[in-house]
């Protein structure tokens, strides 16, 4: 989906959202004290905003959403109202699956948690000092994917985590049901969009992960010493699904930095990125984790598992969710014979290291 598609969608949305919420309200927050917000919060209804004033706050637990009420909760804007989580790595907002939208903050520490469709997260700052694997993450509990956007956002040793389903609620049969579903690359049907952030790193952290199924589309960022992964099978999980990964930025400027794109499972493509800096190798790294590692259950894709293809003559190939696969021919059912996937080939073009051309390369071969 192009810029002009999502804005006429977003226009059209906004025109229906205009009309059923008529008579929504603005609730003031009375601090940003945790108390107030969530009192606030508490008071409003769906389609009303809860605004929260500039200030300072340390909150020590988070603010939650319930999934029946669909508001925004704003803030006065980056740099001015700044919520610092007290204890790393925990969830600092919890927007559940209440399709809302969360803007102007700036968060120190924490994550803000998101599930359900239709939620925004926008023109907010993350700064994790600790790289503990905060910023924005998505964690689906159903049979499909989660949907929305995050964009306008900065993110400092943070990052967006995409989980499709299941890794919050055990190795659930949702993700077989994911990877089921058709991948209709190109399409925006069931992904997470990342668009027109900053994401910057002075830890070893990536910029965006998946898995369990996971999909999204990450365009028109700015990338500096961090870098796009996507993961593969590495016990009872399914890989990340679908990837589209365009008109990026990635930039090498403070750190040692290996590549800017390791992808690791499922499919997609990659094109229009600018790479700039001395990258260990400025390329795009390929990788399947069990075509190197003996994984429980589904063990070494060398030929002798029955989750992989294992065509003659090709050490397994093609592996389970590797590389070029797509949804399988029917539900998994945890039993042998387990689902051929569809051929869905990886593309990547026009990705630029200065002059250079910027191509896929397998790591772990």
């Amino acid at each position: 989906m192009g810029r002009r598609t999502f804005a006429v969608a977003a226009i059209i949305t906004i025109s229906i959202t205009v009309a059923t919420y008529a008579h929504a309200v603005t609730v003031h927050a009375a601090s940003a004290s945790l108390a107030h917000v969530q009192a606030a919060i508490n008071a409003a209804s769906t389609g009303d905003t809860v605004m929260v004033p500039a200030g300072t706050a340390t909150w020590t637990a988070e603010a939650v959403i319930p999934n029946n009420k669909r508001i925004t909760l704003g803030g006065a804007g980056i740099g001015s109202t700044v919520i610092t989580r007290s204890s790393a790595g925990s969830i600092v907002v919890e927007m559940n699956q209440s399709g809302s939208r969360l803007t102007g903050f700036t968060f120190i520490n924490g994550y803000v948690s998101v599930d359900g469709d239709g939620w925004r997260v926008d023109h907010c700052e993350i700064n994790s000092p600790t790289a503990m694997m905060e910023g924005v993450h998505i964690f689906g509990t159903r049979d499909r994917h989660p949907t929305g956007l995050i964009d306008h956002c900065t993110l400092h040793n943070a990052r967006v985590l995409v989980l499709g389903t299941g890794a919050m609620l055990g190795e659930t049969n949702w993700q077989h049901v994911l990877w089921s579903q058709p991948l209709n690359l190109g399409s925006g049907d069931g992904v997470v969009y990342v668009e027109d952030c900053v994401f910057t790193a002075t830890e070893f952290i990536n910029a965006i992960d998946s898995n369990y199924g996971g999909r999204y589309v990450f365009r028109y960022n700015t990338v500096t010493d961090t870098y796009v992964e996507a993961h593969s099978v590495q016990g009872n999980n399914r890989a990340s699904m679908k990837w589209e990964i365009y008109n990026n930025t990635f930039r090498q400027v403070g750190r040692t930095m290996w590549v800017p794109m390791f992808l690791r499972g499922g499919t997609g493509v990659v094109f229009n990125n600018t790479i700039t800096g001395n990258w260990g190798s400025p390329g795009i790294a390929l990788d399947n984790v069990r075509s190197f590692t003996n994984v429980s259950p589904g063990g070494l894709a060398d030929g002798s598992s029955p989750w992989d293809g294992n065509e003659p003559g090709m050490s397994g190939y093609p592996a389970r969710d590797q590389i070029g696969r797509s949804s399988d021919q029917w539900l998994w059912s945890s039993a042998n014979p387990y689902p051929p996937q569809a051929h869905e080939p990886a593309y990547a073009w026009n990705n630029k290291h200065g002059l250079n051309n910027v191509e896929f390369f397998l790591h772990n071969t």
